[in-house]
Formats: C-alpha cells, sequence, structure tokens
C-alpha cells in the first residue's frame, strides 16, 4: 500500500437562526493560527505512522521522474559487486554513476523521462558493456540486467529492449514525444488521452475544436486529475481539465486509469501526468507551422431551423522551441512560444446571416534546469495557455432578431508556475519538494453595443415559411388572474413552434478567477527490495465569480405592494441590469363540432 496525507482549502460553514455563514478567506488566518501548532503534531503523527506502511515494489520513482534498475552477473549467474555504472542520455545535464551492492544490484533515482545508455568500464576479468535506447517513463521503474562476460577486445554491446516496470500494478499507458510526434491525432496533450485503454471521448471540446476531459472507464470528465509539470491543473472550480499543452513542449504524457496509489489520490477518473522537455548539453530547436483553409472544409448543406450551423473554419499552428547549456555541465533551459490562431464561421440558421469567432492561444512554456550537485536537480518552470475568443461566442445558439445579442469576448485558460527539487538525500532514500501556482481565468465579456441592453427573450416564437418569426399582437386586454399586464399573443396558423427566441441584449455576464496554489514534500526509503512512501501535500483553491447582467438600472413597480423580504429597503425592487423572459403558453385552436375551440394547457389561458 501507499499513503498520502492531503489537505483540501479549509471552510467552515455554520447556520444562524435568520441565514447562513461562512468563515472567509481573511477570516481564515486567525483560524490557521489556531491550527498551526496542532497541524505540525498532526504532520509528525502522520509520518510516525507511516514508516510502519511498506509496500512491496521495485526502486522508486515520483510523479515527474523515472528509475533505472538492475542486477550486475557474470555469465554463469554469479553476482558482481563493486562494478561502476554509468547512465547518459541527452536529458540528463550530466552522466550519472552508481556502484553494484553487496547483491549485484544497482540503481539510477530521479531520471527525466526519455532513453538513455547504460554502461560499464572494462574491469578485471569482464568485458566493458553498454545497451542503448534504454526507455525511461514516468512514474515507473525500468529493469536493465547487466549481464558481464569473459574480458576479450571489444565491448559487448546490447540491442534488446528493457523490461519496464514487472511489479507495477497501476494501469494505464506512458506516451512519449517520439510516439505521439507521428500519430494523426489533434496537437495538444489533451488530444492524447484518449489513446489508454478504457479512455474514451467525452464529446466535449474547446473553442478551437480541441477535445478536453475524456472519461475514463465511464467516470465523467471533472471526476479526472489533471498534472502538468508537477502542478495540479484541474479547473478548481468544477473539475476538469484547467490548462492544456501543444505537442512540442512536452516530454512524455502518462495516464493512469486505474490500482494508482494515495499520492495520486483526489481523483475517482483517470489521472493523467504530463511533464514538459528539458534542455540538455547541446543545442537543440524546431520551427514548425501548420495551416488549414476555410476552402478545405467541407460547406453545410443541412440546416435546421434555428440556432447554428458551421459554415468552415480556418487555422494558423507555429511557432518554436529551442533548449541546450547555459552553464555546461550545470544549468540548462527550454523555450517554446506556439501562437494558434483560428477563425470558427457560422450561418445562423434562421435568417441565414453569415458570422464569425476568432480564436487567438499564444501557447508557451519555460524550463530552467539546475544540477546543483551529482545528488540534488532543481527544476523551475512555467507554461500557459492564455485564450482570447471574440465574436460569435455561442455556438449552440444564434436564435435571434440580433446577432449582436451573441457576440462579445470570452477569456479563458491562464499560466502555471513550478519549483522542484528532487534530491537523493542518501543513496536509499529520496526526496521531492515542490511548489506549484495554478492562475486560470474564465470571462464573458458583452460587446458594447448590447452592454447597456437587457435582455428580452420569449420562451415560445412561431416561425413562419418564409423564416420570419411571427410578430406579437398587443390585445390591449388586461389580465383577468393576478399576473399583472395586459395579454399578448400570437396567431400564426401553420408555422412551427420553437423555443428561446431572443428579441435582444446579451444577458449574463462574468469575470471568474480560479486559482490553485499547493505545497508537498514526498520522500521514498528503499530497504532491499521494499520503499517506504510518506509525505505532506498542502493545497488551496480559490474560485471567486462575479455575474452581472446586461441593461440599465431600473426600478420595478410593485402594484400588489408585495412587502420586501428585507424590511423598507427600496433596492428589494432597484436593480442594476435586469434579464427579462416573455412567457408564453401555447394553444391550438379546432374545429370541434363545427365550432371552433381554442385549447390550451389551463383554463386561463382559454380566457
Amino acid at each position: 500500500m501507499a499513503f498520502a496525507l492531503n489537505i483540501p482549502d479549509v471552510k467552515f460553514f455554520g447556520m444562524s437562526p435568520a441565514n447562513t455563514f461562512c468563515i472567509t478567506l481573511n477570516q481564515r488566518k486567525e483560524v490557521f493560527k489556531s491550527m498551526k501548532k496542532n497541524l505540525k503534531l498532526f504532520t509528525l503523527a502522520v509520518f510516525a505512522m507511516v514508516s510502519l506502511l511498506f509496500i512491496s515494489a521495485s526502486m522508486a520513482q515520483t510523479n515527474t521522474t523515472g528509475t533505472v534498475e538492475g542486477t550486475v552477473t557474470d555469465q554463469n549467474g554469479a553476482v558482481v559487486r563493486g562494478v561502476t555504472l554509468t547512465l547518459s542520455g541527452t536529458n540528463l545535464i550530466r552522466s550519472q554513476t552508481t556502484t553494484s551492492d553487496d547483491n549485484g544490484a544497482y540503481h539510477f533515482s530521479s531520471i527525466p523521462p526519455g532513453r538513455y545508455t547504460v554502461a560499464t568500464s572494462p574491469i578485471s576479468g569482464f568485458q566493458a558493456y553498454k545497451q542503448d535506447n534504454v526507455e525511461i517513463s514516468l512514474s515507473r521503474s525500468t529493469s536493465v540486467d547487466v549481464k558481464l562476460t569473459t574480458a576479450v577486445s571489444g565491448v559487448v554491446d546490447v540491442i534488446a529492449t528493457s523490461e519496464i516496470d514487472q511489479t507495477n500494478n497501476t494501469t494505464g499507458s506512458n506516451i512519449s514525444t517520439e510516439f505521439f510526434s507521428n500519430i494523426p491525432t489533434s496537437r495538444t496533450v489533451q488530444g492524447l488521452y484518449t489513446i489508454a485503454p478504457t479512455v474514451a471521448r467525452s464529446g466535449l471540446r474547446d473553442a478551437s475544436g480541441r477535445d478536453r476531459d475524456p472519461s475514463v472507464a465511464g467516470s465523467s470528465g471533472p471526476e479526472n486529475s489533471y498534472i502538468l509539470d508537477g502542478v495540479t491543473t484541474t479547473d478548481p472550480a468544477f473539475g476538469g481539465g484547467g490548462a492544456n499543452l501543444p505537442f512540442e513542449f512536452v516530454q512524455e504524457v502518462e495516464i493512469k486509469t486505474g490500482s494508482y496509489g494515495a499520492d495520486q489520490g483526489l481523483s475517482t477518473g483517470g489521472v493523467f501526468n504530463v511533464i514538459t522537455k528539458t534542455g540538455g548539453n547541446q543545442f537543440h530547436g524546431d520551427a514548425f507551422a501548420f495551416f488549414g483553409a476555410k476552402k478545405f472544409v467541407r460547406a453545410t448543406k443541412n440546416f435546421p431551423l434555428t440556432g447554428l450551423a458551421p459554415n468552415g473554419f480556418s487555422e494558423v499552428d507555429a511557432g518554436f522551441d529551442i533548449g541546450g547549456p547555459i552553464i555546461k555541465n550545470r544549468l540548462t533551459f527550454f523555450a517554446a512560444v506556439n501562437p494558434q490562431y483560428r477563425t470558427n464561421n457560422f450561418l445562423t440558421q434562421t435568417f441565414r446571416t453569415p458570422v464569425s469567432g476568432k480564436i487567438r492561444t499564444p501557447f508557451y512554456s519555460g524550463k530552467l534546469t539546475y544540477q546543483i550537485n551529482n545528488n540534488n536537480v532543481v527544476n523551475f518552470s512555467t507554461f500557459g495557455d492564455f485564450t482570447n475568443e471574440k465574436g460569435f461566442l455561442f455556438g449552440s445558439s444564434g436564435f435571434g432578431a440580433n446577432p449582436a445579442s451573441f457576440t462579445g469576448t470570452r477569456e479563458t485558460g491562464g499560466t502555471n508556475y513550478s519549483a522542484r527539487l528532487n534530491s537523493n538525500i542518501r543513496s536509499n532514500f529520496l526526496g521531492e519538494f515542490s511548489f506549484g501556482i495554478h492562475r486560470q481565468r474564465s470571462n464573458v465579456i458583452p460587446g458594447a453595443s448590447v452592454t447597456g441592453t437587457a435582455l428580452v427573450s420569449d420562451n415560445f416564437a412561431i416561425l413562419r415559411a418564409d423564416r420570419t418569426v411571427a410578430p406579437v399582437t398587443q390585445s390591449g386586454i388586461n389580465a383577468t388572474n393576478t399576473n399583472v399586464g395586459q395579454v399578448d399573443f400570437v396567431f400564426s396558423p401553420g408555422g412551427s413552434l420553437q423555443r428561446g427566441f431572443v428579441r435582444d441584449g446579451f444577458g449574463l455576464f462574468s469575470n471568474q478567477d480560479r486559482n490553485r496554489w499547493e505545497t508537498a514534500a514526498k520522500m521514498q526509503y528503499i530497504a532491499g527490495k521494499h520503499t517506504v512512501k510518506f509525505g505532506f501535500e498542502f493545497y488551496e483553491n480559490k474560485y471567486d465569480i462575479n455575474t452581472r447582467s446586461t441593461g440599465t438600472s431600473n426600478v420595478f413597480a410593485n402594484p400588489l405592494a408585495v412587502a420586501p423580504a428585507n424590511g423598507a429597503n427600496p433596492d428589494n425592487v432597484t436593480v442594476s441590469g435586469f434579464r427579462v423572459t416573455n412567457n408564453f403558453i401555447v394553444c391550438t385552436t379546432r374545429t370541434i363540432a363545427g365550432a371552433g375551440t381554442v385549447i390550451c394547457p389551463s383554463a386561463t389561458g382559454v380566457n
């Protein structure tokens, strides 16, 4: 078994006789002061308890690195102690060395994912040994058993592939950059998730048409956990993926679909763990461009009666990345920029009015890796996916008299920061210490022409054969029930009944900040073939939302003299921005026994 302590955002709720209350963030400061001493004692108790929990497993690894392990033997199968082994690869700032112990066992810990070479130098009585293309994956141990042969001239060069973590019972897949860069799928990491078994598309897409929030073994997208470069990027408000990255920024994607340990909690679906690329001791870079023109997209042939129909799109996806040394064998960098532009074209299906929405996402990523010494590596990284969508915002609607009612600006995405220390405290004692910040926005801003216009909509409208909306007739007849006002009606035989007709106005708009910060310490102690894992994690989710409605200030009449619930406060009937819905009932006219008869859901409607 494995154990991890997860302490969520602390909130306190209570009830008073008149209302509810909650302790806000500012009030929490005093609460945390009183908790501080108890939290320290609780943490020590947890560490003491966890030290008794062992897991039978291969050598330790973290969520941001992998491990190489194995046994050194001679050609007769006898273990060989004291053999110096070297691990080298482009993702390491400098090569690592270790020595086989009295049981012939060796291991390399805290290795970034990628392909590496395991080698030994010639020793007394044995040839040198080398095995290339040893693939190290996130959160997994790669087994490479070294078999030395009797000394002759040359080097034993092993071609066979390595074995991958046979003792790990976690289900899922690891997908490296060499693989996903050559398969036909959308060019962001969320498009890769459905490669793993039991993972299926949810049907959810972002404004640029990219897949998001897949279903894992029947669970919904918000039940998943999303980790990018060691930072939890799950949407703090509603779950789901709170960030995305292009292919060119990513070294490996790990998808866990079941049987993952307690240190991967906070999920009843899957865990999607992504690590970005790291610079090496040589300069490498790429430049790339992808595009699609509207004329390559099939034209719309069939139009439902109302709403919106796609009318083609165009996009440009271009950028570059570069990585290399700042101080050789000590400090490296990786930087990437990938702006993506897309234009979605639509036809409003009722009036065939052409409209469009433009989406811009200037993806970026940066990482610094500093090798303090052979046992300690520090990573600083940042990445962002600020998305700005401007124009026609609502791809599933558009049934209205004024196309401006559906136009505005939507701002999503955000930025992320992480700092991580991977430390080999001793050869059998590993630590990973991390700090992360996830900042995400979700803003909807109406167009200037409708900001001061209240939303007025009809719950029903009648669409005539010529695709025009039948007008409303004001009868001048006062309502006879408790409702106040005159009776309006629409009479249009032969028309089709449609829902949700917008006369004018935009309606609700919102500014939202969905932020999270976290810190964690994860330790691993290796005792022979067993590993003890223990750690501490603290995080805070913060969701700030301010939602309003378009329209001017207004004081609504109160002809029935309804007593305000908050005393004599006139704000009970005073608003700044409002929405009006005309709730029509649907009646039919029929000829019964030679006479015209009106059939309505209620007697009030008939009258």
